[in-house]
């Protein structure tokens, strides 16, 4: 019991020491009428992060999805900070801030200018469950991702 309960914390420790920096370009219709990206858009750009982190540890989401695993989002937080218009390069910055038994919670930062992260746009925090649909059950964190330590 005390391996396993040593395992967790390992994979939980590994975890929270893993980011992401994900590069896009912000396209013409990710823009609303006032030219700047829309609001909705940076779930999208969250969600491209979150695939991008999650391929960092060896987990392909596509690969996943035909097998019935799918990531779900419990809880989402946003707060705008500046605007980025159409050709701008956005840097989406992805880390794991608490990991839970069946749930892990991703703080998501977009910045403008990939090369300098010089404009914080918008702030995210963003908890993720990981499901397997087959059997309709949540499926633990650490169990998940055993295979990184």
């Amino acid at each position: 019991m005390i391996a396993k309960e040593e395992n967790e914390k390992l994979i939980i420790e590994k975890l929270m020491g893993i980011e992401d920096f994900h590069e896009l370009a912000v396209r013409v219709d990710d823009t609303d009428l006032m030219s700047i990206v829309h609001a909705n858009k940076y779930l999208n750009y969250f969600d491209d992060g979150f695939i991008s982190f999650t391929s960092k540890m060896g987990k392909n989401c596509g690969v996943l999805y035909k097998q019935g695993i799918v990531f779900p989002v419990r809880k989402i937080e946003v707060e705008y900070i500046n605007s980025a218009t159409f050709g701008d390069n956005i840097l989406i910055h992805t880390r794991v801030i608490n990991v839970g038994n069946t749930s892990m919670t991703l703080a998501m930062d977009c910045y403008k200018n990939t090369k300098s992260k010089d404009t914080l746009l918008v702030k995210g925090i963003i908890v993720r469950l990981i499901m397997d649909l087959k059997e309709n059950k949540l499926i633990r964190i650490t169990d998940f991702f055993r295979d990184i330590i």
